[in-house]
C-alpha cells in the first residue's frame, strides 16, 4: 500500500504545531521554530517508511531517540 504523506504546521500560541499524516493516522508535535517543520516532517516519514510502522509509531520512536521527552516524564 503507497501511503500519501503530507506535512502541514498550524500556528498555536507560543509555537506551531507540526502536523504529519500518512492517510490512515496523524501525528501532532509542538514546535517553536516553523523553519524546521518541513526537517522534522520528514524524519518522522523516513522513519515510518524505514521501519514499516504508521505515523504515530514513528514519532514515538522520534521522540525517544531525540530525548524530546525524558523517560520519567512518559505517562504522568
Amino acid at each position: 500500500m503507497n501511503k500519501q504523506y503530507k506535512i502541514t504546521t498550524e500556528q498555536v500560541s507560543g509555537g506551531y504545531d507540526l502536523i504529519v499524516s500518512d492517510g490512515l493516522s496523524q501525528a501532532t508535535l509542538y514546535i517553536y521554530d516553523e523553519s524546521q517543520a518541513k526537517e522534522l516532517g520528514e524524519r518522522l516519514i523516513t522513519i515510518a517508511i524505514d521501519q514499516k510502522i504508521d505515523i504515530n509509531a514513528a514519532t514515538a520512536i522520534f521522540n525517544q531517540g531525540s530525548c524530546m521527552f525524558n523517560n520519567d516524564q512518559i505517562g504522568e
